[in-house]
């Protein structure tokens, strides 16, 4: 059924140039996210997550009102009103087509896209970040860097992507507007407003359904100052949790664990400290199993000999990032040759790789 015949008025003619003008005009106004999470508020549930999940595919994409509409089969106009609420039609047919469309649209984004391995590591991180959902409070999680967390928190937030997670990463520094204006950006608003305007922007934007993901926690106290204007962050982020109802997750490095401990601060950070249903302590390096798992994925059996050898160093002096590389690179390797990928495959891919390392100069004079 193409709802644009059956549920609206006869449109006027629109000509070519007025119709790029009106596409132009579109890409500039955008439609906030709170305009659609406030229109939506009062909807059965899949009717909200479907027009909510549009209108974030109508922001991140940068498309206009009509190129989102004819992706669904209606018009601009009728788009419009979903997003604000003024629709009249049939809310049904239309979560039907945005339904339809979704999963077009997330069969083809999977195909180019690298399978997340869910390690032990990743269990015991979404363990933490769904407790801080159903109780509704605040969850610590600390560890290393290179240890995974990042991609964990982001593989957790794209699979819950049905209107309940929100991740944002604080930015260098912490302020208090980079880190509104990183919020803003992830719910959809014009990150150019003004501070006044958008931390009430952000709070209306957030419900007790939602979990806040906010990583890289450690930045939030980087200025290493006990002032009044280092702690604004904080307190705002501790607002935006108590006026909502939220779940949120604070996730970073140690250095986040000894923040929190910080005698010059603990007066200040008692609200924090005292908040948290669980604190969660990541191990340093990757567990055995969780990369005999990585191994798994690339039809390997456990490392052992000098695979062994190679895994426990690499991952111990720079982290699980460069191993998966090294990884990759060596499965790569293999499906040039048409072979199953072998150990050997890996220490040859970390040969390369230590190759490239070598300066200039240094192999100039060998060869001298």
């Amino acid at each position: 059924m193409n709802a644009t015949t059956t549920d609206t008025k006869p449109q006027t003619a629109v000509t070519a140039p007025a119709a790029a003008q009106r596409d132009a005009d579109d890409r500039i106004n955008r439609i906030p996210g709170y305009r659609a999470f406030e229109a939506t508020a009062n909807l059965p549930e899949d009717q909200m997550l479907a027009i909510r999940w549009l209108h974030g595919h109508y922001w991140d994409s940068g498309k206009s009102l009509g190129e989102i509409g004819k992706l669904i089969g209606y018009d601009g106009g009728n788009v419009s009103k979903l997003f604000h609420g003024k629709y009249e039609g049939d809310l049904d047919a239309v979560v039907k087509s945005i339904n339809r469309y979704r999963k077009l649209t997330e069969e083809r984004a999977s195909v180019n896209r690298a399978p997340y391995i869910e390690t032990q590591l990743y269990r015991e991180i979404e363990e933490a970040c769904q407790m801080a959902l159903t109780y509704q409070k605040i969850v610590h999680i600390y560890g290393e860097s290179q240890v995974g967390k990042t991609a964990a928190l982001t593989h957790y937030a794209e699979k819950h992507n049905h209107g309940e997670t929100i991740m944002v990463k604080v930015p260098a520094g912490g302020s208090m507007i980079a880190f509104c204006t990183a919020m803003a950006t992830q719910l959809r608003m014009n990150p150019a407003t003004k501070l006044a305007h958008l931390q009430p922007n952000i709070i209306r934007s957030i419900t007790s359904r939602n979990l806040v993901l906010i990583d890289e926690a450690h930045r939030i106290f980087q200025a290493r100052s006990y002032s009044g204007q280092t702690m604004k962050t904080a307190d705002f982020i501790r607002d935006m949790q108590e006026d909502t109802g939220c779940g949120l997750v604070l996730c970073g490095t140690n250095v986040f664990r000894e923040q929190m401990r910080d005698k010059g601060w603990e007066q200040y950070l008692k609200q924090f400290t005292r908040r948290p249903v669980m604190r969660k302590q990541l191990p340093d390096i990757p567990q055995r199993a969780d990369l005999n798992a990585f191994a798994r994925h690339y039809g390997m059996a456990p490392a052992s000999g000098d695979a062994f050898l190679l895994q426990r160093a690499v991952v111990r002096e720079h982290g699980l990032g460069v191993w998966l590389t090294t990884l990759t690179a060596a499965s790569r390797a293999a499906t040039r040759q048409g072979k199953p990928m072998t150990w050997e495959h890996v220490l040859k891919a970390h040969a390369f790789f230590q190759s490239l390392e070598k300066s200039k100069p240094d192999d100039e004079e060998e060869k001298a």
